[in-house]
């Protein structure tokens, strides 16, 4: 998925699971075979980095998902957060135009000279480019369903 506005640009794509040998077992949810690498480009304030991380839960990136749809349907969700504190997403402001999203970098996913402080994106975007990130995302955790064990 990859969102654009103006000068700055987040880009996130799923990398496979951490754990891909973990066979899924039928039983109870078990967060190890679930963690998903998640792989991500930012651009904005001045700096450009990338990451490489086990930052997202299959069910997380599912909530995502839905937390995208939301946005792109006018709602104002309540900021997402994760298991992981590397990222977060929050509407910032919102109207018939669109919104502004708030996405939080932070620890292994901000960038190298933060040392780890949060990195705050902010994106104006259109509902047309809500809905395009939302369906790239769909795509992106369409192959990663969660797995029992």
């Amino acid at each position: 998925m990859r969102i654009r506005s103006g000068e700055a640009s987040v880009a996130l794509a799923i990398d496979g699971y951490q754990f891909p040998e973990t066979e899924p077992i039928a039983g109870a949810f078990d967060h190890e075979p679930n963690w998903l690498q998640v792989r991500g480009a930012v651009r904005a304030n001045g700096l450009e980095w990338s990451f490489l991380d086990p930052c997202l839960l299959t069910a997380e990136a599912e909530e995502l998902l839905d937390w995208l749809l939301d946005v792109a349907g006018g709602g104002t969700p309540d900021e997402l957060r994760f298991l992981e504190p590397n990222l977060s997403f929050a509407v910032d402001a919102s109207d018939a135009n669109g919104a502004v999203l708030r996405v939080t970098f932070s620890l292994e996913s901000a960038p190298p000279a933060a040392s780890g402080a949060p990195e705050h994106v902010l994106l104006e975007l259109a509902p047309g480019d809500l809905e395009r990130a939302a369906g790239e995302w769909a795509s992106e955790i369409a192959a990663y369903p969660v797995r029992r064990r």
